[in-house]
């Protein structure tokens, strides 16, 4: 085992029309580590300014999804810490450096979250989801590494084993709680996972596949379809019928303002409940 100045990272990240973004999270990885891009198909120069960077570059014919895209990237990764980075993040220097020594100092950790930071310099969090027991997380801003209940998917790091004994992303869920399904599939084998004060990225945050309002209403769309799947795996109530009214409510109320956003991020929403509400043919 490499001790923390030797140590090496494989960082993946999954681009969707990433131009804007993605080079600027490949250039913030040092030299001497491997970078992997995993392209979901996108229709921009992702994959040539990846390939230009010296990335090693995985190229899907369709879009899969976050979290199948970061499976195809971790089975090429050539190290054991294997750092999920999204394209519109980066780390800051030294970030790598601090990770390393965490994996040293805390064993018992099989995944590690860095301070997650928006340009704005406010601390990103995670958002609250009731797969999180200890709400002292979301509540409180820790400052010093502490152990966490999940880790945020804008940047985690695995240690290939227990990636790789967890069996990786759901490949289920497409888009949205990725991070909070394998953080809880971690917790309950009994894994640990870390906060890591000092070690730095700054994620842009809404860029990693565009912020149109098409593109508003395809998120929110999966976002609620993943929230069911992940309440129904996890024993959690998702509450359709709820769902439905407060949706529809906001819908109309974002007609009366004629906010386009708000419109889109509910008609998003319910389309997934309208298909979610569906007898199915099994």
């Amino acid at each position: 085992m490499p001790d923390a100045s030797q140590r090496k990272f494989s960082i993946v990240l999954v681009a969707y029309n990433s131009s804007d973004v993605i080079g600027d999270a490949i250039k913030s990885v040092p030299p001497g580590h491997q970078v992997i891009v995993v392209d979901n198909a996108s229709s921009d120069g992702s994959v040539r300014i990846a390939r230009d960077l010296g990335a090693d570059v995985v190229e899907l014919e369709t879009n899969l999804g976050f979290g199948t895209g970061c499976n195809r990237g971790a089975a090429i990764a050539r190290h054991d810490a294997i750092l999920f980075l999204n394209p519109d993040a980066r780390l800051e220097p030294g970030a790598l450096d601090v990770l390393a020594t965490a994996m040293d100092n805390y064993p018992q950790a099989g995944a590690f979250s860095p301070r997650i930071m928006l340009e704005s310099g406010k601390q990103r969090y995670a958002d609250r989801n009731r797969l999180i027991n200890d709400k002292r997380w979301l509540n409180e801003v820790p400052q010093a590494d502490c152990e966490i209940p999940m880790a945020p998917g804008a940047a985690v790091l695995f240690r290939r084993s227990v990636f790789e004994q967890l069996g990786g992303f759901d490949e289920r869920i497409f888009l949205f709680f990725e991070d909070v399904d394998i953080s809880a599939r971690l917790i309950k084998s009994g894994g640990h996972i870390w906060y890591i004060h000092d070690a730095v990225c700054t994620h842009a945050g809404a860029s990693s596949s565009g912020s149109s309002s098409a593109m508003t209403e395809f998120r929110n769309y999966h976002f609620m379809l993943a929230q069911r799947y992940v309440s129904a795996k996890h024993g959690l109530i998702f509450g359709l019928p709820r769902r439905l009214v407060s949706q529809s409510l906001k819908y109309v109320m974002a007609l009366v303002r004629n906010d386009e956003t708000r419109k889109a991020v509910a008609r998003g929403r319910l389309r997934a409940l309208f298909e979610l509400s569906k007898p199915r043919r099994d």
